[in-house]
């Protein structure tokens, strides 16, 4: 079982004349928290759009355990891809919950139609999911009637019922009020305590400061900095950085 769960090689990404990922190099060890902080625009979105081939990349190389996705800007075929990033689950800024379907068929679906699971056997599993992000009474509403936080916890939920060793969250609480914010980290909070690997886009500072185990500082489509959150945010070197910082923590 690998320990390297993600690595990027020199990962450039281009809108038209726009460079949005300039070399980007970094890696992700088994059971690690890695908080991406910076301002808007700074490529963090890309860079986890890129992880899972909902961007591609222009240049550089993705390994997601030890496999290649992409080596030198060449993508590995259709299926072989689709098995990699069956490995990563993801949720959005937006909860992009079915509309029509039941929380708990939102759960069902994936495992369903993607994996060829049967009914039976994921049902349990998807039960105890939504326990565990404290929603098993709204099994059977409809998304509509739940609040945001509410929402974002089932979709949290369904990315692990496909029981993917990696989750991305791209800035999960952003679309939230500050109280339903409480509620979605203290869920992410859990899984890290359960050694989830996770890579977190995110504007909470807090959540990046005390969850996470490395964090890293991007802006103008290059890490600036990583490291330790007690190096980030107790002794911050690059200047970019302090200056984020001083903003955003006065």
């Amino acid at each position: 079982m690998s320990e390297t769960m993600v690595k990027m090689e020199n990962v450039q990404k281009n809108f038209g004349d726009l460079q949005v990922l300039k070399d980007i190099s970094l890696e992700l060890k088994r059971g690690e928290v890695v908080a991406i902080i910076g301002p808007s625009g700074s490529g963090k979105s890309t860079l986890l759009r890129c992880l899972n081939r909902l961007e591609t990349v222009d240049g550089g190389s993705i390994a997601i355990e030890d496999e290649y996705l992409v080596k030198d800007a060449k993508y590995v075929d259709d299926a072989q891809a689709r098995k990699i990033c069956g490995k990563m689950g993801m949720v959005f800024q937006q909860f992009n919950l079915f509309p029509h379907m039941t929380v708990l068929e939102n759960l069902l679906e994936a495992p369903l139609i993607v994996k060829k699971m049967k009914r039976q056997e994921i049902l349990p599993v998807a039960e105890e999911l939504l326990a565990k992000v404290g929603l098993a009474e709204k099994k059977d509403v409809y998304p509509t009637r739940l609040s945001g936080g509410q929402q974002q916890r089932v979709a949290i939920a369904r990315a692990l019922a496909m029981n993917p060793d990696i989750m991305l969250f791209d800035e999960p609480t952003s679309s939230l009020d500050p109280e339903l914010t409480g509620e979605v980290l203290k869920t992410m909070r859990n899984l890290a305590e359960e050694n989830m690997t996770m890579i977190v886009v995110t504007h909470e500072m807090g959540f990046a400061r005390e969850v996470a185990t490395k964090v890293i500082f991007m802006a103008d489509g290059i890490v600036q900095e990583q490291g330790t959150p007690e190096e980030l945010f107790g002794n911050p070197k690059n200047e970019r950085l302090k200056a984020f910082l001083k903003s955003i923590l006065r």
